[in-house]
């Protein structure tokens, strides 16, 4: 795995937080397992779309690489989470959510 590629599922993993925290906003009703279940559809569906494998990227090609795409959509989603704690400890506005 070379960096273009940790740096490309870092982006997607950005993305995929911001996107749960607008339809958290948007939704307030959207909370707990909602909100991880809207942070993996939008995962999946952005790999999907993307075209974006991790196991592609170990030069591990399985049969449907749709399954690639949706594995690493669920790995994002989670992913977004460790993004979420990094941004909320480095915010500077001293606002807690």
């Amino acid at each position: 795995m070379t960096w273009d590629t940790l740096t490309t599922f870092l982006v997607l993993a950005i993305i995929v937080e911001f996107s749960t925290e607008i339809f958290k906003n948007l939704l307030p009703p959207v909370r707990g397992q909602y909100s991880r279940l809207i942070a993996v559809l939008i995962g999946m569906i952005l790999c999907l779309t993307t075209k974006s494998g991790i196991l592609a990227s170990f030069d591990i090609h399985p049969l449907y690489p749709q399954v690639d795409y949706l594995l690493t959509g669920l790995i994002i989603s989670r992913g977004s989470n460790i993004i979420h704690d990094l941004v909320s400890r480095l915010d500077v506005s001293g606002v807690r959510r």
